[in-house]
């Protein structure tokens, strides 16, 4: 916590100095005692004695009360503020855009990359996203309505399918399949990158059934020219988007029909997305653009919470608080001990603080003001094992691994406000799945997502097949800002099922600044449910999805899963940073404190998020104005109290 206007503090308590001075100086001219006789048989009758120490008890409790008043007020009045995260609402929609990267599409992707750009610009407040496939699908950048990110994404696509050097890693992974151009895959690929809906992972991505249903589009670039035996046919994808209520748009960029058959590749297509309510277009179409950007904003936009944002919030609840309850108690002590009249200027005065005081705790504030936003100055890399292992029915209450991974991706984005986040995810190769970015709705939707490999394409996996592509990122991240500390937080079980030892990871020394290798799993093991790619947790017939089946010489009956510690120990010791084991309901705050994330700061370059003008500290400031006069007069009281032994009294 931190005080906006410190400086008030001294301020106050030299007021407060001050007016203690005046309160306990001997003033000689104004003393007017007379000397009585036998004043002792008046001061010793036990009636006088009671009444003298009732009348010292309501004066030290007045005392008591003024000063946690005064107090109080100087507190309340300096401001005090804290990080606080706020989560405004946003009514928009989803619209994914996805992209076939297969040899047919090679000379059109370019074209389409900027047809998708176009649209981009056309958007105002929806969250777009794009995922391109081949034989297998990535996601270049989840959902966001951060146009400036998705703008940069899909510029370094289009260098990428022009062949810019240097830009080539940008498909990587998109040729982990079996065959190529595999149309209904990707399409399913796409609609699985919704949050909200039934995951390919086995059960529903977090958050379904409870998200309210949002208006979902897919703009799909294909000439649909199928090369290979996919999972899923365009047809089922289809079917599966109209069962999650998702409409297909579709741009052809080349028109491969050789007559009016319903069985050529554009008639499919056309077929395919018009039962899901969408339209089909030709890349070149001048209509294309203004007709889908107008048929995706006829859908019925639904609310959701926005981005989480950090920001520099006044927190004056308990200074308010205990401030209005010693005021209270001080005018109630007062009115007990009636030492003046009410119509006198001492009760005005107090009415007027009364009123104060309650004019502070109500938050007044005016519209159109502002508060800073908070940041913490760092750069946070999660690379996330999404193997099939990762599956196994061993966290918590025998729920996949991977629940415990979202959790915690975003248990820490919530602890470190402001900062930027990349995604590396890996099984058989790596991917980076979200550049570094401020993002934190992309994050969460990346982590809603998650889902591992489809179990026909598992070829086994190193734990550190990551390494190269979080090298490479670290450094890039090192080269754009040198000052700026990089934390990587390596999320897995450390089962190595490659065939042979997992290879060094080769990050330099002083690439990582902090962070945590957090392992997930039981020595137990768990089962792990098969990933066909086009199957929910019910199956598309009705029946419950089989368990991956171990198939060692000798071995028959559900795989089992176990987690390897010792080789997660390995990597954070590779890294430089601990390790720590997960579990289900394990607190958060004790590993971030062993990850040396340093603490949130007032931002310079996100600015000011709107926000009321407070006047609860000018309220606050005059309340301890006013109680200073009550604080002279009580100790003044207190200085001059008659003692029991006195032969004197004044008049």
């Amino acid at each position: 916590m931190e005080l906006m206007f410190w400086w008030l503090l001294p301020c106050a308590a030299l007021a407060a100095v001050a007016a203690a001075w005046v309160a306990l100086r001997r003033n000689r001219s104004r003393e007017r005692r007379r000397p009585v006789a036998h004043a002792e048989r008046l001061t010793g009758l036990p009636e006088y004695q009671a009444a003298l120490r009732r009348h010292r008890r309501l004066l030290a409790a007045a005392g008591t009360a003024c000063a946690l008043l005064l107090v109080s007020t100087a507190v309340a009045a300096a401001r005090p503020a804290d990080v606080t995260t706020i989560r405004p609402e946003q009514h928009n929609r989803d619209i994914m855009l996805c992209l076939d990267a297969s040899g047919s599409m090679s000379s059109a992707d370019a074209a389409v990359v900027e047809v998708f750009a176009g649209l981009a610009k056309k958007f105002d407040g929806e969250r777009i996203g794009l995922t391109i496939f081949d034989s297998s699908a990535i996601q270049a950048f989840p959902l966001t309505d951060d146009y400036a990110y998705a703008q940069e994404q899909l510029q370094a696509a289009k260098d990428a399918f022009d062949g810019k050097p240097g830009s080539s890693g940008f498909l990587d992974g998109t040729w982990s399949g079996r065959g190529s151009s595999l149309i209904g895959d990707g399409l399913a690929s796409c609609l699985n990158s919704f949050p909200g809906g039934p995951s390919a992972a086995g059960g529903t991505a977090a958050g379904a059934g409870s998200a309210p249903t949002r208006s979902r589009s897919v703009v799909l670039a294909t000439d649909n020219f199928l090369s290979g035996k996919p999972i899923m046919t365009l047809e089922q994808a289809a079917q599966l988007a109209r069962e999650r209520s998702v409409r297909v748009y579709a741009l052809n960029p080349g028109d491969l029909d050789y007559g009016s058959g319903a069985g050529q590749p554009g008639a499919q297509l056309r077929a395919a997305v018009e039962s899901t309510g969408g339209s089909y277009y030709a890349l070149d179409s001048p209509d294309a653009i203004p007709g889908i950007v107008d048929a995706v904003e006829k859908t019925e936009t639904s609310s959701i919470q926005g981005a989480p944002r950090a920001v520099f919030s006044e927190v004056p609840g308990v200074p308010l608080g205990i401030a209005l309850f010693a005021g209270l108690v001080l005018c109630a002590i007062l009115w007990r001990m009636r030492q003046a009249p009410l119509r006198s200027r001492a009760w005005l005065r107090r009415c007027a603080l009364v009123l104060l005081l309650l004019a502070a705790a109500l938050r007044l504030n005016l519209p159109g003001g502002s508060v800073p936003a908070a940041a913490t100055d760092l750069n946070v890399f999660f690379v996330v094992d999404t193997s099939t292992s990762m599956v196994a029915e061993d966290y918590g209450n025998a729920a996949p691994r991977l629940e415990g991974v979202r959790k915690d991706i975003k248990a820490i984005a919530g602890q470190l406000p402001g900062a930027r986040f990349s995604v590396i995810t890996f099984d058989t190769t790596a991917h980076v799945r979200m550049p570094l970015s401020t993002d934190t709705l992309a994050l969460e939707t990346i982590a809603d997502v998650l889902e591992p490999q489809v179990t026909a394409y598992a070829r086994g996996s190193s734990i550190t097949a990551a390494g190269k592509v979080l090298s490479e990122r670290l450094d890039a991240a090192r080269g754009s800002r040198p000052g700026r500390p990089r934390l990587v937080f390596y999320l897995g079980d450390g089962e190595q099922t490659s065939g042979t030892e997992p290879a060094a990871l080769k990050v330099d020394g002083g690439m990582v600044s902090g962070g945590a290798v957090l392992g997930y799993g039981t020595p137990g093991g768990g089962r792990m449910k098969e990933n066909t790619g086009m199957e929910d947790d019910a199956g598309t017939a009705g029946t419950r999805r089989g368990y991956v089946q171990d198939n060692r010489p000798g071995s028959t009956g559900d795989a089992l899963s176990m987690i390897d510690e010792g080789r997660l120990r390995s990597i954070a010791g590779q890294l430089g940073v601990p390790y720590v084991h997960r579990a289900a309901g394990d607190p958060v705050a004790d590993m971030m404190r062993q990850a040396r994330p340093g603490s949130a700061e007032r931002a310079d370059e996100d600015g000011v998020v709107a926000a009321g003008t407070e006047l609860y500290w000018i309220f606050a400031a005059g309340a301890f104005l006013l109680a200073l006069p009550e604080g002279t007069a009580i100790l003044r009281q207190l200085r001059g109290f008659p003692g029991v032994s006195r032969g004197q009294v004044g008049p």
